[in-house]
């Protein structure tokens, strides 16, 4: 039997291993870049309305997830009947990165091939939610609440790059420039940035508390 037990070890080691080489593609270390690339992009094709709805939005979506985590770590606030305490970051801000990089990737191509590397990307995100939920990291609604977040912010961007493509379909707008050097610099920070940690989550649980400390006694000496 010990044999058997030594297999079954090796497995689940192995696909351990895996959940966790997968996740640490929604850490901030990475993704956080990945996004300050986009934004770069779009300024630097002056393509403003994705520019300021990117900003906005991802910024609206990484408030929401430490509005989520401060707010369980400082007041313990949560849906136990949810099974809900934070949203998933690594989830929300992969849905929102991975489905915009890859429709960059393909810019100058159809409307269609857009879409099509926009719904890899998308299922990318969800792969890497998925492996939060099996490595114990997270709920299943935690995860479902990133998702949601995530996507409404890539597809609130990546919207105004497929209406672009139909126009220039009809030979109204100038095409876009050549996304190599974008999509060039994309894979140089996953191989530079892919498996290192930014302390984000543990900051806020830390940080948390004493913000709930210093605010009730704030408002005890405001009665």
């Amino acid at each position: 039997m010990a044999p058997d037990n030594d297999n079954t070890d090796a497995v689940m080691h192995f696909i351990l291993h895996l959940l966790l080489y997968l996740t640490n593609f929604g850490d901030p270390f990475l993704t956080v870049p990945l996004a300050a690339l986009v934004l770069a992009w779009f300024a630097a094709q002056r393509f403003w309305r994705p520019l300021f709805t990117w900003a906005c939005c991802f910024s609206a979506g990484v408030l929401a997830v430490a509005a989520s985590r401060i707010a369980h770590a400082g007041w313990g606030i949560a849906m136990p009947a949810l099974d809900f305490t934070v949203i998933s970051g690594h989830t929300m801000l992969s849905s929102a990165v991975y489905p915009t990089l890859l429709a960059l990737f393909a810019s100058r191509n159809s409307p269609r091939t857009v879409m099509g590397l926009f719904g890899l990307g998308l299922a990318f995100a969800i792969a890497i939610g998925a492996s939060r939920v099996l490595i114990g990291f997270h709920s299943t609604s935690e995860v479902v609440s990133g998702l949601a977040i995530g996507t409404l912010v890539s597809l609130a961007t990546c919207a105004p790059i497929m209406l672009r493509q139909a126009r220039e379909a009809t030979g109204d707008v100038t095409t876009m420039r050549d996304p190599t050097p974008f999509t060039a610099f994309a894979l140089a920070l996953v191989v530079i940035c892919h498996g290192k940690v930014a302390p984000v989550s543990i900051w806020i649980d830390h940080k948390a508390p004493q913000l709930s400390q210093w605010s009730r006694t704030q408002f005890d000496e405001a009665r």
